[in-house]
């Protein structure tokens, strides 16, 4: 009599459930290595090249608002105007981009921005630690504020405060005495240089 079909035992396939064995996790290691060694580095170009173009956006947009205030008031923001001087630039703290931005205390006496015109209009800034932040403005409680680069810096603003459409090249400007401007702005970069016109220099962000 044949047996019946329930009654034979199962046998499991041997194999069936194998773990990795130690070759196998070495090469998965190994790989995953790999990968990152080429995701990282690709990964900080990316980021690089979108700080220089935020910073490249801002510079331009912080020029232009300064034109636009020129325009409006036949005049440049600025509350002592000396002598035009690259080497020795204005910043874009709250001296500067409280008048651009129409604070409160500029539509008083004294002020440089009477008709509370907003000529500057920026994304929030990120903070950064210790104080500074990076990436737009960060508003005071008067309306005001500073205007900060990707890199945790000011930006530095140069105007043609004697009116004759030049301005004298900033220090790390080797190969021109003059700029033919009525406003230039630049950041320092990545590494916070700008005072000569070698490889320290070479990472600044420019509107000229």
């Amino acid at each position: 009599m044949k047996p019946s079909s329930s009654l034979i035992p199962f046998s499991p396939r041997h194999g069936s459930s194998r773990g990795f064995t130690l070759i196998e996790l070495l090469i998965v290691i190994v790989i995953i290595g790999i990968l990152a060694g080429i995701t990282i580095p690709a990964s900080k170009g990316v980021l690089k090249k979108a700080n220089e173009m935020a910073g490249t956006n801002d510079a331009l947009q912080l020029k232009n608002s300064i034109a636009a205030y020129f325009t409006e008031y036949r005049k440049y923001p600025k509350r002592n105007p000396g002598p035009d001087d690259g080497s020795n630039p204005d910043f874009s703290d709250e001296s500067l981009m409280d008048i651009l931005l129409a604070a409160e205390n500029e539509a008083k006496s004294g002020g440089l921005n009477p008709r509370q015109i907003p000529f500057y209009s920026g994304s929030k800034a990120k903070p950064a630690g210790q104080g500074k932040y990076r990436k737009g403005v960060h508003s005071n409680q008067n309306g005001g504020g500073e205007l900060w680069d990707p890199w945790t810096e000011y930006y530095r603003v140069v105007m043609d405060t004697d009116y004759n459409n030049r301005i004298p090249s900033p220090s790390f400007v080797d190969d021109a005495p003059f700029i033919p401007q009525g406003v230039i702005v630049w950041s320092a970069g990545a590494n916070n240089e700008d005072d000569d016109s070698g490889s320290k220099s070479s990472d600044n962000i420019t509107t000229w």
